[in-house]
């Protein structure tokens, strides 16, 4: 993921919408409405709980109790011991996990890794984006996602913010992954894929490999 870090008050939303990480490495969702309100100085301000009329409903959590998704961490010595051709098989796991706690096609999950990373855990782009699914440090501290190498954390953080997108978007899958790679503001600025050949480029591979993968002619395991 290259988009430039969000600030804290946009990330802070979908990690209240979505879960929090409670005791013993578990995930917790959480509920909650957000409302937002933006001054005379063009700053936005985000609350849980509206102090007047000037803040507008954001977003309304629909979200229902999920089970915690159990704690499972092998760590990089692990993926050391992993044959190259079985680097898929090793992330399979945590992506059905965490696939279905947030409710997204594991097949989708599959495409973005394959692109961004290539199933390499340890994966560094040239901007600095971190691990499987290519977590800018910023966003993945913001995610809390405290390990962007370790495979679970980082899948974790990916679709976390994967799922935020999906919903800021309506279920537009283009549109998701245009803001995975660009940014939800670039998206938001051009209403639509931004008009640029990388983030072009990016959404086509990601759409290409999960129609490969929905269709069996790509492996994900």
């Amino acid at each position: 993921m290259h988009s430039k870090p969000l600030k804290s008050t946009t990330l802070l939303i979908f990690l209240a919408l979505f879960l929090v990480l409670g005791g013993e490495g578990q995930v917790r969702p959480v509920s909650a409405d957000i409302y937002r309100y933006q001054d005379e100085n063009g700053v936005t301000h985000f609350t849980n709980v509206p102090t007047g009329s000037k803040f507008q409903l954001f977003y309304r959590d629909r979200i229902k109790s999920q089970p915690a998704i159990p704690f499972r961490d092998y760590g990089k010595a692990f993926y050391s011991k992993t044959p190259k051709n079985d680097k898929q098989h090793f992330v399979a796991n945590h992506i059905d996990e965490v696939s279905q706690f947030y409710g997204i096609d594991p097949k989708l999950i599959q495409a973005i890794i394959h692109v961004e990373s290539n199933y390499n855990p340890q994966a560094i782009s040239p901007k600095g984006a971190q691990g499987l699914m290519q977590l800018m440090p910023r966003t993945a501290k913001d995610l809390q996602v405290f390990d962007p190498f370790s495979p679970r954390d980082n899948i974790i953080g990916g679709a976390r913010y994967l799922r935020y997108l999906l919903d800021l978007y309506q279920q537009d899958t283009i549109l998701a992954l245009a803001a995975y790679n660009a940014g939800p503001e670039k998206v938001s600025l051009y209403r639509g894929v931004p008009p640029y050949q990388e983030t072009r480029t990016y959404v086509q591979k990601v759409m290409q490999i999960y129609d490969r993968l929905k269709n069996g002619f790509l492996s994900g395991r």
